[in-house]
């Protein structure tokens, strides 16, 4: 049964392409296997065309319409790539991979608007989402909503109290808010978890030279 299931999902056609030459269970995975090749390789234009055959045959399948939007996406084709995700949550509508991928999009174009947008979608399945969270608490520090990101993040360490990303996010916010030492001592404690973090050692020099430059001025 399981695996009629999956076969339904990869292969799943509509009424208006039953006139389409169906193709037989190896070539749609060898199309499938010379697309993950290419990714691989990061030759994305190569990984589209590999499927080329599969979707000219099953406009309508959810699995070639996300990963389709996907590659897109890997290759900056933003437009094409929004266009085929639109797709896959037309089929699925309930599919958290597809929101995940508009995130990745809308991020890469600094859309704060579009990826706070999308990240509340993800928390209305999951409320304590940690993909859901974390980019709420992004595309909300971004915009400027620091009480509300704070708020987020603090939800989500009461829950995991060394989330090193819910810890960085928190020092981020507090240093932006002008909470200076409460970052400082957040960012001090997340060293101590996290030895390289690149984020804490950022915050912690222009911390540094803030508490200089306050120093001289006395």
């Amino acid at each position: 049964m399981k695996a009629i299931r999956i076969c339904l999902i990869i292969c799943w056609v509509g009424l208006t392409n039953s006139f389409a030459d169906e193709m037989t269970t190896e070539a749609i995975r060898t199309c499938y296997y010379q697309s993950y090749g290419h990714e691989f390789k990061k030759l994305y234009v190569d990984a589209i065309a590999d499927l080329k055959p599969v979707y000219l045959n099953y406009p309508y399948s959810y699995t070639v319409n996300y990963r389709l939007g996907w590659l897109y996406y890997l290759n900056n084709n933003y437009a094409n790539a929004i266009v085929h995700l639109n797709k896959a949550t037309a089929i699925l509508p309930q599919s958290s991979e597809t929101i995940i991928v508009l995130i990745y999009i809308y991020m890469a174009q600094e859309n704060w608007d579009q990826v706070e947008t999308f990240s509340v979608q993800l928390l209305k399945q999951d409320y304590y989402s940690i993909h859901g969270n974390y980019w709420y608490a992004v595309a909300l520090k971004m915009q400027g909503k620091y009480a509300l990101a704070m708020k987020i993040a603090n939800k989500m360490l009461a829950l995991q109290p060394t989330s090193k990303i819910f810890l960085q996010e928190l020092g981020e916010v507090l240093f932006l808010s002008e909470y200076i030492d409460d970052s400082q001592s957040l960012f001090n404690n997340l060293l101590i978890l996290d030895p390289q973090n690149r984020t804490a050692q950022h915050y912690l020099y222009k911390i540094g030279e803030l508490k200089k430059e306050k120093q001289n001025k006395k």
